[in-house]
């Protein structure tokens, strides 16, 4: 949940625990010795704090990673890539550069062929179950059930992640209201236009609060006003301490979004920008980058 500890593995848990409450003790004295007490606005710091002394593990851990096709193709070759606890990490990339195929992986639906995932210090490969549980998915392709209505492929979804009934009846409310589609609540998603089913699919990643957020290509379909109000609730979500990892065909929206930019080419990830002291990347540093890596002209800009 936003503003609430991260999922730690077992084996990390007694490692944890006692950075944290050095941590506390900072904030709460200032760096003088004495009681700790650690408030909800404080966890991002703590996560942070943790994540830079290496004793909290890395949300997304992705170790010599390689991912092939039946046909022998290879969508991903031999990438490695920390994404720490907290941040927004964004992948450009040309069609067919192996984005889509690496945020199966990351979300457990596309298992490796070589190398390994792992979410929080879990390997996608043994506890698939328990890292779907943690992590919320916009996929590019239509994820609904065909079978239920608006309201109820909310409430499905926080069923599977075992959220009281009356919790997430409010949850699936709030966001049914925040993208407009209370008036579309009971009708079957088989009936909605695009731009609705993806509003519908976003719903669906933030209704159970996960720690993680893997949105591919999430403004696709949107209109401006929505596509405003999802970069205001990413930020607030990352506010909360949690993680993103968002694959974009829009540099204004990596620019304006990430902490981080990763170029992917040819199933590689060739190049990674970074922004300075917490502000945003400088206009065009991406797209002059990305031409300089890929021989491109560039990625689109957003609608």
């Amino acid at each position: 949940m936003p503003g609430a500890l991260p999922f730690v593995p077992r084996e990390c848990r007694r490692s944890f625990a006692q950075p944290l409450r050095s941590y506390a003790t900072r904030v709460a004295t200032g760096g003088k010795a004495g009681g700790y007490c650690l408030g909800r606005s404080d966890w991002a710091g703590a996560i942070g704090c943790l994540a830079q002394e290496n004793v909290m593990p890395a949300a997304v851990c992705i170790e010599d990673l390689t991912l092939r096709y039946p046909s022998g193709a290879v969508a991903v070759a031999g990438l490695s890539l920390d994404v720490r606890p907290g941040e927004i990490f964004g992948l450009l990339g040309l069609n067919g550069a192996g984005k889509s195929s690496l945020i199966k992986a990351i979300a457990s639906l596309l298992r490796p062929s070589t190398g390994r995932v792992r979410i929080f210090g879990l390997d996608t490969r043994t506890h698939a179950a328990a890292v779907k549980q943690r992590i919320g998915v916009v996929p590019q392709e239509n994820n609904l059930d065909a079978a239920l209505n608006v309201r109820h492929n909310l409430l499905f979804r926080c069923r599977y992640a075992g959220i009281p009934g009356h919790v997430a009846s409010q949850r699936v409310k709030r966001w049914l209201s925040l993208l407009g589609l209370e008036d579309k609540a009971e009708e079957s998603v088989l009936h909605l236009s695009g731009g609705c089913k993806r509003k519908v699919m976003l719903a669906k990643a933030f209704v159970t609060e996960p720690e993680i957020l893997v949105l591919d290509e999430p403004s696709a379909g949107l209109d401006l006003g929505v596509r405003e109000l999802l970069w205001e609730q990413v930020r607030i979500f990352r506010a909360a301490g949690n993680t993103v990892f968002l694959s974009t065909h829009y540099l204004e929206e990596a620019e304006a979004l990430c902490d981080r930019i990763g170029i992917l080419h040819r199933g590689r990830l060739v190049s990674m920008l970074a922004c300075d002291q917490g502000s945003s990347l400088a206009p065009g540093m991406a797209a002059a980058t990305f031409r300089a890596v890929t021989g491109q002209a560039g990625m689109d800009e957003a609608p």
